[in-house]
């Protein structure tokens, strides 16, 4: 099993799942067939990459659920404290299965500390030791099944990310050290954990949650998780912090022009990923003795007139989505899960016109090296050229923002698949060592076999945070686990808020012996020899089993070199 390319790490072999996954590549194949031939030659050309094509025109992408708004408090009245507890989680449990029947990508909680204390209180559970004890072992109980549950097409893992940190009642502080407690000591690499880090409640030494930040830390040392939204960072200085949270993949939810600016009950609803090389590739073959300046300006045309093509398709998938039937929307019908009630609305353009449509970019860093000749990081001349290109993107998708009156948003793309598509497709008309090395690398992200110390590495990505709206991290990668240095996690997420980066992580090799339970990083366990070795790397914001990456993140981590 481990020998099959899979669309994405969180895939295994099931019968059930065989068949989804045929049933899915044949749908795929006449979405494309049916598209107007500017939107399925850019995709088949691999110039671009329509996300989820077998979801196209049958549903949205993530949602950020408002679990409060319609909670069934009633059915809960008549049961005891214990099966209180116990049927809370179960709801949330039926949620995100609910949702991964029903859209394509990822669900987010935005304050599940908050949350689970407003309900533990309008419950009416007894804060008393024995009911905390249980409230601890349900929290366990429901991470390990994040963690193992493989239903989701008969293959797939839940796309589950929970946000926290913010909340300062005991029963929220109770929540949130019992999550980093509880997957700190686990073998668990689900859900994803985002830790929202803010002056005045977490940040600093003279705050109520500062101990919360550490023991988050601590965890982070020693399993990757969580990673850190950084409230201080500037651009995110306007923003209340309890009413925007993140996708673990880091897509990003928040400004709307159709009412509040919040996270909480939006979904991004489309989007695609332009592939930035293969417009380099195109302008050196065709116009090589320009120069760089002359590049960079042909590149800037080149990429919106492809920006121009992705903003119809996007339009096109939203309103096919939008001619969906509330009825086909059955867990956000039944639990008024979204913005607007889909029980009240004339259709459901009235609730996805509050999402986002965005458009993503990857490889801006081989981009860079083709247009100049260099590195975006070799100068600060070509830094600066690379952060002109992600402005200009964003000022035109801003554009687009203005005068069509929608949510539209600049999308640093993760890339787990078409990193290697991508590649693998330019490969077919053009030969070129960038490509050989079979991955683009995603987003802004300075290579990462670059060998920047972490913090020079913060500093040159941090600039293209601010343009990336609809979502994107930085990550520093460590040669082994930190374990208890804490002081290093801490020391380089301030360098980051300096940095002005909007969301933070760290990665390190994880290896786990199956036969004896020795973590660290071997090859063979050097307790008990074994080749039984379980490797956990980090792909595209959730951690995976590396031998079921898929070919590009295969060798992308091949590549990988840590930041000292």
């Amino acid at each position: 099993m481990k020998s099959i390319n899979y669309e994405h790490a969180a895939q295994r072999r099931t019968f059930v799942g065989v068949v989804y996954s045929r049933g899915s590549k044949e749908i795929k194949e006449t979405i494309l067939d049916s598209l107007d031939d500017r939107f399925s030659k850019l995709h088949r050309e691999g110039r671009i990459h329509i996300h989820d094509l077998e979801a196209y025109g049958q549903t949205y992408n993530c949602l950020t659920p408002n679990i409060l708004q319609s909670f069934p408090f009633e059915s809960f009245k008549n049961y005891s404290d214990f099966r209180k507890t116990f049927e809370l989680f179960n709801y949330y449990k039926s949620i995100i299965v609910g949702l991964g029947n029903e859209q394509s990508g990822g669900i987010g909680i935005a304050n599940f500390d908050e949350e689970v204390e407003i309900l533990y209180t309008k419950l009416n559970i007894a804060k008393k030791d024995e009911n905390l004890q249980f409230l601890r072992e349900c929290i366990d109980s429901f991470l390990k099944w994040i963690n193992e549950a493989r239903d989701r097409c008969g293959q797939v893992q839940y796309y589950v990310t929970l946000n926290l940190g913010l909340a300062t009642g005991e029963i929220s502080r109770f929540v949130t050290s019992s999550v980093l407690t509880c997957f700190k000591v686990s073998d668990y690499i689900r859900p994803n954990i985002i830790f929202k880090l803010k002056n005045g409640i977490n940040h600093r030494k003279e705050d109520k949650n500062y101990d919360l930040f550490q023991l988050a830390m601590d965890c982070t040392c020693k399993k990757m998780i969580p990673t850190y939204f950084l409230s201080d960072s500037s651009h995110n200085l306007t923003v209340d912090p309890f009413k925007i949270a993140l996708m673990g993949c880091r897509s990003k939810v928040y400004q709307n022009l159709h009412g509040e600016d919040t996270t909480i009950g939006r979904a991004n609803i489309v989007y695609n990923t332009i592939n930035l090389p293969r417009i380099a590739l195109e302008i050196n073959k065709e116009n090589s003795s320009l120069s760089k300046n002359e590049k960079v300006r042909l590149f800037k045309i080149n990429w919106e007139e492809i920006a121009e093509v992705v903003k119809d398709l996007l339009f096109d998938r939203f309103y096919k989505t939008c001619e969906l039937d509330v009825d086909d929307l059955t867990c956000n019908l039944q639990n008024n899960l979204m913005i607007k009630d889909l029980s009240k609305v004339d259709s459901l353009e009235e609730v996805f016109k509050n999402g986002t449509l965005s458009i993503g970019f990857i490889g801006l860093s081989e981009t860079i090296e083709l247009l100049t000749g260099e590195k975006f990081f070799a100068s600060e001349e070509n830094h600066e050229i690379a952060i002109d290109i992600v402005r200009t993107m964003k000022e035109t998708i801003d554009n687009y923002r203005k005068k069509y009156n929608m949510n539209f948003s600049l999308l640093g793309t993760s890339g787990e698949f078409i990193s290697g598509r991508f590649p693998s497709v330019d490969k077919k008309f053009f030969s070129h060592p960038l490509i050989d090395k079979e991955f683009y690398t995603n987003s802004f992200h300075v290579d990462v076999d670059s060998l920047l110390n972490p913090f020079d590495k913060l500093k040159y990505e941090g600039p293209f945070h601010k343009f990336s709206n609809g979502g994107c991290i930085s990550y520093v990668e460590f040669q082994s686990a930190p374990l208890n240095n804490v002081e290093a996690i801490s020391e380089l997420i301030e360098f980051a808020i300096k940095s002005d980066v909007n969301y933070l992580g760290f990665n390190f090799p994880m290896d786990f012996c199956k036969d004896c339970g020795t973590t660290g990083t071997f090859d063979n366990c050097g307790k008990c020899g074994s080749t039984n070795i379980l490797r956990i790397r980090r792909v595209s914001g959730y951690l995976e089993d590396a031998d079921f990456f898929t070919p590009g993140k295969k060798a992308e981590v091949a590549h990988r070199k840590p930041n000292i």
